[in-house]
Formats: C-alpha cells, sequence, structure tokens
C-alpha cells in the first residue's frame, strides 16, 4: 500500500522530493494514516509509464510454428480352436511420422521433430476352460525418439525396441472366489536410452521379473 501511495503522490505532484516530504508527515508507528491513504488514491488512478523500469516484463505463449503428419494402421485378430479352450491373439500397430531428427544436422541448432513414435506388437497365447484363465504374451516396441534438443550439443533421446514376455493365470474355486498369478518380465529384459549412436549411451536399466499373488471375492 505504502508504494502505490507514494507512486501516486508523483504522479499527483510531479515531484519526488514534495512527495517524499508529504509521505513522510503521514507517517508514523510503522505506517500511513489510512485516511490519507484513502485521500490519496482516491484522487489518482497509478497509470503505468513506459519510464518505470517495474513496467518491463515477458510474456511467452505457446504458439505452432510447424506442421506435421502421422499415419499407420494396424492388424488385430484372434482365434480359438473349437471347444479346447485354446487360442490365440495377436496385434500389430505400424506409425510413421513426415518429420524426423536428423542426426548429422549441427549441434548448435535446435530441430523439430516428431516424438513417441514406433511400432508396436503382441501376442498372446490363451487358454479358457474349467474356471482357468491363462495367458502368455509377448509384448514389443520398436525404438523410438522421446525427446530432442537436450543440452547444449541439441543431442536426441532415443529409447531402444524392448519387449517382454509376461504371464497371467487365474482360477475361479467358485462363482464368487478367484486366485490369482502374475509373472512380469520373465525373460528380465533391460530398458536402455541412447543419443545420435547407440554408443552415447544415457541411461541402462536392469529390470528383474516380478511376481504378483492375488486373491478376488465378488459379494
Amino acid at each position: 500500500m505504502n508504494l502505490f501511495t507514494m507512486t501516486a503522490l508523483i504522479q499527483q505532484l510531479g515531484s519526488v522530493a514534495a512527495a517524499t516530504q508529504l509521505f513522510q508527515a503521514n507517517f508514523s508507528n510503522g505506517a500511513l494514516s489510512q485516511t490519507f491513504v484513502d485521500q490519496v488514491l482516491a484522487q489518482v488512478d497509478v497509470v503505468p509509464d513506459a519510464n518505470d523500469p517495474l513496467f518491463q516484463f515477458g510474456l511467452q505463449s505457446p504458439i505452432n510454428n510447424r506442421s506435421a503428419n502421422i499415419y499407420g494402421f494396424e492388424f488385430a485378430g484372434s482365434y480359438f480352436f473349437g471347444k479346447t479352450g485354446f487360442g490365440i491373439s495377436a496385434a500389430y500397430t505400424l506409425v510413421r511420422g513426415d518429420i524426423g531428427f536428423n542426426n548429422g544436422a549441427d549441434p548448435g541448432t535446435d530441430q523439430f521433430a516428431l516424438v513417441g513414435l514406433s511400432d508396436t506388437a503382441n501376442v498372446s497365447l490363451i487358454y479358457e476352460k474349467y474356471g482357468v484363465s491363462a495367458r502368455v504374451t509377448y509384448n514389443w516396441r520398436d525404438g523410438f525418439l522421446t525427446n530432442t534438443n537436450r543440452g547444449g550439443f541439441r543431442n536426441p533421446v532415443y529409447v531402444d525396441e524392448y519387449g517382454q514376455l509376461d504371464l497371467n493365470v487365474s482360477y475361479d474355486i467358485t462363482d464368487n472366489l478367484a486366485v490369482s498369478f502374475e509373472a512380469i518380465n520373465l525373460t528380465q529384459e533391460t530398458q536402455r536410452t541412447f543419443g545420435r549412436d547407440t554408443t552415447n549411451l544415457w541411461l541402462a536399466q536392469e529390470q528383474d521379473p516380478r511376481y504378483l499373488l492375488g486373491v478376488r471375492y465378488k459379494f
């Protein structure tokens, strides 16, 4: 409040010295008189002045400065072998974009590129019969670009291709009670990220299998 009142006094009187004298005359016990503040601010609107250093500010807003296209297709299907309870399910998704990262470009210049695009596939062997539900699934994702312009040399960040084998088995003991077992990443696959070349390692992460036991009861 003191700052606004002083600004209004300077604008009203046109003199810093006169404004300071009047300000100090009404300042006591560490505060201005509220009556004085109300009178000053009622007479003057504090208008921004280009000469005021506090008047300078920065504004940022996102814009769409480039355009790109993403296209692809997906195949999926499943089939059960008669009444045996055995079946198979598979899917493949292909994704492409028309702007990628140029690893040979000037490392001092930012690049625009589509990130997160890669082919994916999965296949499952299925058994569904006599209250038993079992699936062995292999999930795969091809390598993809996850980030651009990292650090002073504008490096990309690629995620290496990855595939893991999972197992899920459940058994309905009764209509209300079921138990389950799940194993994730049975093949102990690792994850890697790298830069312009696979030897430019950013991250390598070892992953052990995870095992989960569950019980489900429906009331």
